[in-house]
């Protein structure tokens, strides 16, 4: 109890209703992509209707403030695809013997982690000062996270039957993934077009630029909204902060100036 009083509040808060961590993950990179599209708009940066979502980032202020949410954002992220793992290893303890799922659990967690990772990248990665790492970055958020939501709606699928998680996931997985085809293919016929002389984002391609745009906000919300499906999951599980051990308590005496009744005290020597 002593210990409990001395932490954090947000260790607390997340110990006992850990099933926040979810909502707070999609809040505050959705967040993260409004705020800079908002400033960018305001400021006259971007257009209002509709930009890429890298486009809302390309000067300061809201480059800075983009960065800084969606770093955030990643890590809240990869905390989800982390405690989401764990979970599923204790569960297989006791519903099966399959090596196959805790093979396929642990994929999930690496891709899982790219796709973190990859998001990272694009918030630090520039789509105009540095474009091969922001398309590596956006590469490996895109199509890490597809591959991990269609691995968590398979193993929802295989032990909860088509439970109201499970049926949430699978329209989630095939909407991320239809957005990011239609985001894929109207892009890349827009730059060719652009690229012939046909016409510019303001006329003649106005339409395939806006589908390409729009999917590509649908894309990403739909992939930071999965992890919401992880909200009841969660709800049944407490978060245990890691603890430290001396190895060696004599070195607290040699290394440290021990204090007591608030005033200094010579270092003990052993």
């Amino acid at each position: 109890k002593p210990a409990r009083k001395n932490m954090p509040f947000i260790m607390v808060l997340l110990k006992r209703r850990l099933h926040i961590l979810p909502i707070i993950t999609f809040i505050v990179i959705v967040a993260g992509f409004f705020t800079s599209y908002g400033i960018a708009v305001y400021n006259g940066h971007a257009e209002a209707d509709f930009p890429y979502i890298s486009y809302t980032a390309i000067y300061a202020p809201e480059r800075c403030i983009f960065s800084l949410i969606i770093n955030l954002g990643a890590f809240l992220l990869a905390a989800n695809i982390y405690i989401k793992y764990l979970e599923m290893k204790v569960a297989y303890r006791r519903i099966s013997t399959v090596s196959r799922d805790r093979i396929l659990n642990k994929i999930a967690l690496f891709t899982g982690f790219i796709s973190a990772f990859g998001l990272s990248m694009v918030a630090n990665f520039q789509t105009v000062d540095a474009r091969v790492g922001h398309y590596i970055g956006a590469g490996l958020t895109f199509i890490g996270g597809i591959i991990y939501c269609w691995m968590q709606t398979a193993l929802s699928i295989r032990y909860r039957r088509w439970s109201c998680i499970a049926v949430g996931q699978l329209v989630m997985s095939i909407v991320l993934s239809c957005s990011l085809v239609i985001f894929s293919v109207s892009k890349a016929i827009y730059k060719i077009q652009e690229a012939q002389g046909v016409g510019t984002k303001t006329d003649k391609l106005r339409v395939v630029y806006l589908i390409s745009t729009i999917s590509e906000w649908v894309t990403a919300v739909s992939l930071v909204s999965f992890v919401l499906t992880f909200f009841k999951d969660f709800r049944g599980l407490s978060l245990h902060l890691p603890k430290i051990e001396f190895t060696d308590y004599q070195k607290i005496a040699k290394d440290y100036v021990i204090r007591g009744n608030g005033q200094a005290v010579a270092p003990v020597m052993v």
